[in-house]
């Protein structure tokens, strides 16, 4: 995908042509900001693989799958944690306290409003890479809620079901 581009200006321009991304530049690198827009759950990547086929086996099973849109997936440089992308409640509403301490016993994180997270400019493994690539046309997300409880499922089924 990136095999064209020259500089990370032209990777933040693909981006936003190919996705639809809000990209934002801070310190020559291409970010999103979490926001009104957006959010981000971060997780270990075994648990996002987890996630991510309980959400694949979800479309499966609706009548039109462009219901329930893949979610974005960046991947850390050495593929330890993943970044899922997710579109926000509306109207907004926090999550509970309760379910925020659960969460991060399981090292799951959601991102402050104003936090950046960072795009990939690169296909290698060896940089900020797509762990699932976003859909190209007009930026969809799956709902908050929806990955939410696909992570939720996937901690009590899996195998991180005990906090280390």
């Amino acid at each position: 995908m990136f095999e064209s581009c020259c500089s990370p200006h032209e990777s933040a321009h693909l981006l936003r042509a190919r996705y639809g991304l809000p990209v934002e530049m801070f310190a020559n690198r291409p970010f999103l900001s979490v926001g009104p827009t957006l959010e981000a759950i971060t997780l270990p990547a075994g648990l996002g693989r987890r996630v991510l086929e309980r959400l694949r086996v979800g479309r499966e099973l609706l009548e039109r799958a462009e219901q329930l849109p893949r979610p974005p997936v960046i991947a850390d440089p050495r593929g330890r944690r993943w970044t899922l992308l997710t579109a926000p409640p509306a109207p907004y509403h926090p999550l509970p306290q309760q379910l925020l301490r659960r969460l991060h016993a399981h090292a799951v994180e959601l991102p402050e409003p104003g936090t950046r997270i960072m795009l990939p400019t690169t296909d290698l493994p060896l940089g900020w890479h797509w762990a699932s690539e976003p859909e190209p046309g007009t930026m969809r997300l799956p709902h908050r809620t929806v990955v939410l409880g696909a992570v939720r499922l996937s901690i009590l089924a899996g195998a991180d079901n005990v906090p280390a």
